[in-house]
């Protein structure tokens, strides 16, 4: 009989990166989505191992969700490029990401603005926590555009 010790680091305990990739591979699979209990069980994962993963994933935009009734359902936003963020406060950032290839077949091209808060109580490396986000398709960009120079321009003048 032969044991193998296997020797991860604090962070590699901290963010299991084997579950989470076998997440990340389930999900593409999913053309509709999936609920945490669907993945928990299609992966034999306990559900909050699930539910940590998935909000670490939400922060590094690999996954989204869309809330159905009670239910949120999960699924992979594909491939993104980070184009910067904005820093509300040091506990309020808003992510700016383009995502290129949609989910759909036809779709079209979008920026998602997420908002990510900085949580006391989370013992991870990465303290934010996902709270919201938007998402702009290509042609609604220059109206986007439009209505935030107008909200910039009432600043200035009210002072």
């Amino acid at each position: 009989m032969e044991f193998k010790l296997e020797f991860r680091t604090t962070k590699e305990v901290e963010y299991d990166t084997k579950n989470a990739r076998r997440i990340l591979d389930t999900l593409n699979e999913s053309i509709r989505g999936m609920t945490i209990h669907d993945v928990a069980k299609k992966l034999d994962l306990n559900r909050h191992t699930v539910t940590k993963l998935l909000e670490r994933m939400l922060i590094e935009k690999k996954v989204n969700y869309d809330e159905k009734g009670p239910a949120k359902i999960y699924y992979s936003v594909g491939p993104s490029k980070f184009v910067g963020r904005v820093d509300i406060s040091g506990m309020d950032k808003l992510w700016i990401d383009i995502f290129k290839q949609p989910r759909y077949e036809g779709e079209e091209e979008f920026i998602r603005i997420n908002q990510t808060k900085h949580d006391h109580l989370i013992r991870a490396s990465s303290k934010f926590k996902s709270v919201g986000a938007v998402a702009v398709k290509k042609s609604q960009l220059q109206n986007l555009i439009k209505i935030l120079k107008e909200a910039a321009k009432e600043f200035k003048q009210n002072g």
